[in-house]
């Protein structure tokens, strides 16, 4: 048993086609989205939350 790599000549270089640079293309931009949609309204909800929940003195301390 044996492995066998195919290794392209030196004077040529192994470039992907199109289709695989559009499949790339539109994967990294489906990523970029993906993280866009999850993460942005994170941000919108921790920054809401930032500015108009103030933390309240607690009742506690209050008292004494």
């Amino acid at each position: 048993m044996s492995l066998k790599i195919y290794m392209p000549s030196p004077g040529r270089k192994a470039e992907p086609n199109i289709a695989q640079r559009v499949a790339a293309i539109f994967g990294l931009a489906g990523l970029v989205l993906a993280w866009a949609v999850v993460l942005l309204p994170c941000a919108v909800w921790l920054l809401f939350n930032l500015v108009f929940n103030r933390p309240q003195p607690s009742p506690a301390g209050q008292q004494a």
